[in-house]
């Protein structure tokens, strides 16, 4: 940070002398002593006579070889302060890029996984307990709660290796069941699994009309501490009571 202070000096100093620089260049073709309070030249006439043409109503005259002189010098100055402001600016750009490349040390990880439930029978992991229906799964409807504790495993199949659980509860909060369930899930893998120690947690609808799902990853813990992103979630084809959900979830963190 200490290029960005002395950069930023180093280009109040340069405005401050090119402001001396166009009030001096000022004062040589329009000296005071010269012009009254009430003969003084208007923005127009100034940039005419720097031109070398005369004001139309105003005071005409012509420099001196001397002045003349003076003010190519002082043009010539003029431009290598506007040049140096020019070479400021671009050393900025770059360095603030760079800074931004070096400081960006966020990683994109994308996990894929399958998650399993059971919904009824022996092993049933997700459960119907509050609202119409209450207890049956069969008779789910507007308001209805359920609490799911499902497996997370490597792959589509119940045998596949198991890396962890889903665990959390979601309603029916829609009249038409459109958009399915809008659920808030904790996802916790096993320490000694391809992801962990860590988990995520994850808001948003599945089991609705329309598919894929996207949900909303809510932040993480362990190997994901930070994390922010999205899962894709797409359904399997089904075996009831057996059902299976593929998993792919993009990370930042």
């Amino acid at each position: 940070m200490h290029l960005v202070g002395l950069a930023s000096e180093l280009m109040a100093t340069v405005m401050a002398g090119t402001t001396t620089l166009v009030a001096h260049k000022s004062s040589f073709a329009f000296p005071n002593q010269q012009l009254g309070s009430s003969s003084k030249p208007s923005r127009a006439c100034i940039q005419k006579e720097f031109l070398g043409s005369p004001c139309r109503g105003g005071v005409s005259r012509s420099l001196s070889s001397v002045q003349k002189k003076k003010l190519q010098q002082l043009d010539s100055a003029l431009g290598k302060k506007v040049s140096a402001m020019a070479a400021v600016g671009a050393d900025l750009k770059e360095y603030f890029v760079s800074l931004e490349q070096k400081t960006d040390t966020s990683k994109e990880t994308v996990l894929e996984f399958y998650v399993h439930e059971v919904r009824i029978g022996p092993g049933t992991t997700v459960m119907l307990n509050a609202g119409t229906g209450h207890h049956e799964l069969k008779l789910p409807g507007y308001g209805s709660m359920f609490v799911f504790d499902n497996d997370v495993r490597e792959g589509g199949s119940r045998d596949s290796k198991l890396v962890g659980r889903e665990r959390g509860h979601g309603s029916i909060t829609d009249e038409k069941f459109k958009e399915g369930l809008q659920l808030m899930s904790k996802i916790t893998f096993n320490e000694d699994s391809q992801f962990g120690p860590g988990s995520l947690s994850f808001s948003g609808n599945v089991g609705g009309a329309v598919a894929p799902y996207e949900l909303i990853v809510l932040g993480g813990t362990g190997n994901f501490r930070g994390a922010k992103g999205y899962a894709i979630v797409e359904n399997c084809p089904p075996h009831p009571p057996a059902y299976s959900f593929h998993w792919r979830v993009h990370l930042s963190h």
